[in-house]
């Protein structure tokens, strides 16, 4: 799957006519899925090739600058490649934003793009002032009854799969509510320097940084595994101040990887959040906060037995 950056590309290499699915994806949840499925399918009946158009960032615009991302766009990259699409074109929404709905169909799905068709979710709007719908792609592309899908609404347990809903998840400490939906939220960011004061307790940790304009969730002790190259590990992660320990009120990303006894310093680790364990708290000496992460250590290998 290639990668094509409609900011500083005046044309991309396509060398066949494609579908084109619309969105932002961020989460890539369930919803995001059936947009890409849908034009796999039309590209298939079609004789086609398959582009996923998007944005490298949430459009600040259409969020007041107050929604952080759940995905980095090289996660979202990442995703998309595993979704049977043969191009990812990524644009910059403050070049798009004020298009006429035709104009932006013309000169970016259909000339750069050789869409001759597209699938978007119910929800998709796009053009001046977002003013366009799905609907009106229909009217844009020649042929459209064959070309062009909207898919409908999805949704679990009577709740619609939404980006928002995922964040508020996220946000709330329920990572565990969004494993149905999409992949687990994670962080995938360099190892940094601590102060090394868990080795002095005998559960060594690594600290990361949460990626500048990515959500981050509620403050707490969560169940998450570490990825370390091709491997795998359990381990426990702290979101939040230290209090034990720390004065400065600095908020941390800090991580014990289970059964994992080398040095990652600088390196580059993912962790996958599953499940919120508790609150964060202010323990009376480091004995007591020893006890409490043996018991979240416990508690997280009995979780992925």
């Amino acid at each position: 799957m290639r990668v094509f950056d409609l900011k500083t590309m005046q044309e991309c290499e396509i060398d066949s006519s494609t579908i084109v699915a619309l969105g932002t994806f961020d989460g890539c949840h369930l919803g995001h899925m059936s947009v890409f499925r849908s034009a796999y399918l039309i590209a298939k009946r079609l004789k086609a090739k398959t582009v996923a158009y998007t944005f490298d960032t949430i459009p600040k615009e259409a969020t007041n600058g107050s929604v952080k991302s759940i995905l980095t766009l090289e996660e979202k990259i990442k995703f998309i490649r595993k979704c049977e699409i043969d191009y990812i074109a990524i644009d910059d929404f403050l070049s798009v934003k004020d298009m006429d709905g035709k104009s932006f169909v013309n000169a970016i799905l259909k000339d750069k793009l050789k869409a001759i068709g597209a699938s978007c979710g119910y929800n998709y709007r796009f053009g001046q002032n977002a003013q366009y719908s799905g609907e009106d792609l229909l009217n844009f592309f020649e042929n459209s009854g064959e070309s062009v899908e909207i898919c409908q609404k999805v949704s679990v347990n009577n709740v619609p799969v939404s980006s928002t809903f995922i964040r508020n998840k996220i946000q709330n400490g329920e990572v565990e509510g969004i494993l149905p939906l999409c992949p687990p939220y994670s962080v995938y960011s360099q190892v940094i320097e601590g102060k090394r004061l868990g080795r002095t307790i005998g559960i060594p940790t690594i600290n990361q940084l949460i990626p500048n304009g990515k959500i981050a969730p509620k403050k707490g002790v969560y169940i998450t595994e570490c990825e370390i190259g091709e491997d795998v590990y359990p381990a426990i992660t702290n979101i939040g101040t230290r209090p034990t320990v720390e004065t400065d009120g600095k908020e941390n990303m800090e991580t014990h990887i289970i059964g994992y006894n080398g040095s990652l310093y600088y390196s580059y680790v993912r962790v996958n959040f599953y499940k919120r364990l508790r609150d964060e708290i202010k323990f009376s000496s480091l004995d007591e906060l020893k006890k409490q992460i043996e018991s979240d250590i416990q508690i997280a290998k009995e979780y992925f037995k």
